[in-house]
């Protein structure tokens, strides 16, 4: 029998792969539902973010050591196949030999693949002696391959940030770092820091980078994050810096009214909140109730009173706050390209699906404005590394609105330790 990690994980691939589930939440749920240990679910966790994020080039290599089309096997023996190579090629502490025989094990234990684990066995043999094949050069094909994104991805990229695409490629991979944001309503952060033996980040009162090993739990799930020291408490959220930089930008003032016109699950509205020290309005807004019960369920744990959840579509929201808000953050939806090391889903995006995202954002962009008050704050915001979204955007709403000024800032991983994050600040 597979080992129980190996066993969930190649449970999560199979769905992701069968129903297009989002890796993060099915794993949250299968971790949950399982209890793995802590290391264990750490295992199964460095997987499925492991081979989701390196499917590109383990296909490939499975391409040339196969006979017929990858396509064509069983799910069960697709996924044996691609976390066999995955343990092989990047998870330096697992021997060669558990690998293969873990990925034989998985294959046996369907019956619909039983009859394939000797394949299974011959193949990632073959790869062992072989070794990690990619190909040679710079063409968008072959960059493709070696970094596992989509052409269109590499190509948008190599033409919009000529001088840093192969960093931003090289950096999509993860884990990453893990950055909370202090509750100071309820603690210093420098005393949290010590309790929780995290690292401040500089030029970001209130921020927190966990430690390595740290990290690496809480990419296990959200139990493991809800384990960490303070979390019952409230006294955290996690919230990449980028994030916080942007409410940073935003900077709320205690007793101001502040519109987070696209906000779920809550964490920049927890930030201003606290920024806020919890005095004033913040309406924290999403166009789902489901998410705006997240929104509700953060504050009531994090005990941020001045946060107002509310279900309502972003661009329509001057109907209720015409001309009244003193800060308004359009975070808007997007594309997620700037969060693609902790999402490896956006890796199978199709480029299509950006088509009609920037004519959504400038909506949303306008409507924040119309809720304005004169002389206010008006931030703009994206995951994402494409200018289309980005700067394209911007200079639209500039164009038709020339009393209005500007200032934008871009995040790359490589060069500020954040997500890939756009922000634009406008004023009178």
């Amino acid at each position: 029998m597979p080992s129980p990690p190996r066993a969930l994980a190649a449970q999560v691939l199979i769905k992701c792969e069968k129903s297009r589930s989002y890796a993060n939440l099915a794993l949250d749920a299968a971790l949950g539902r399982e209890r793995l240990s802590a290391p264990d679910a750490a295992l199964c966790a460095a997987l499925v973010y492991g081979v989701s994020e390196r499917r590109r080039t383990l296909d490939y290599q499975l391409d040339s050591l196969l006979q017929k089309p990858l396509s064509q096997l069983p799910a069960e023996v697709r996924a044996a196949l691609r976390l066999g190579l995955y343990q092989l090629f990047f998870m330096e502490r697992v021997p060669a030999h558990a690998a293969i025989y873990e990925s034989v094990e998985l294959a046996k234990a369907a019956q619909e693949s039983r009859h394939l684990a000797p394949l299974v066995n011959a193949v990632l043999r073959r790869a062992q002696k072989r070794g990690l094949v990619l190909p040679e050069g710079d063409e968008t094909q072959a960059l493709s391959i070696r970094y596992s994104c989509p052409e269109w991805l590499v190509q948008l990229w190599r033409e919009s940030y000529p001088g840093d695409y192969i960093q931003l490629l090289e950096h999509s991979f993860g884990p990453g770092d893990t950055t909370l944001r202090v509750n100071t309503t309820k603690i210093a952060t420098q005393a949290f820091a010590e309790r929780l033996d995290a690292q401040p980040v500089e030029g970001l009162p209130g921020a927190l980078r966990l430690p390595p090993r740290r990290a690496c739990d809480a990419k296990a799930g959200e139990g493991s994050i809800s384990g960490l020291p303070g979390y019952a408490e409230g006294l955290f959220h996690v919230q990449d810096a980028a994030a916080q930089l942007c409410c940073q930008m935003l900077d709320p003032q205690p007793g101001e009214l502040v519109l987070d016109l696209c906000a779920a699950p809550g964490g920049k509205s927890f930030t201003c909140a606290e920024l806020m020290r919890n005095q004033g309005r913040v309406i924290a807004l999403d166009l789902h109730a489901h998410r705006v019960k997240l929104i509700e369920q953060g504050a009531a744990r994090l005990g941020l009173a001045c946060i107002e959840a509310m279900r309502g579509d972003a661009r329509q929201m001057d109907r209720l706050f015409r001309g009244k808000a003193q800060r308004v953050l359009c975070d808007v939806p997007c594309s997620g390209l700037g969060t693609i090391q902790k999402k490896p889903d956006i890796r199978e995006k199709s480029a299509k699906e950006l088509d009609k995202l920037p004519e959504m954002q400038y909506d949303i962009l306008c409507g924040g404005l119309r809720c304005l008050a004169p002389g206010g704050t008006l931030v703009y915001a994206t995951c994402t590394l494409n200018p289309a979204e980005n700067e394209a955007v911007c200079e639209r709403f500039l164009t038709q609105h020339p009393d209005f000024r500007a200032e934008y800032r871009t995040l790359m991983p490589h060069i500020d330790g954040t997500d890939g994050f756009f922000i634009a600040r406008f004023y009178q």
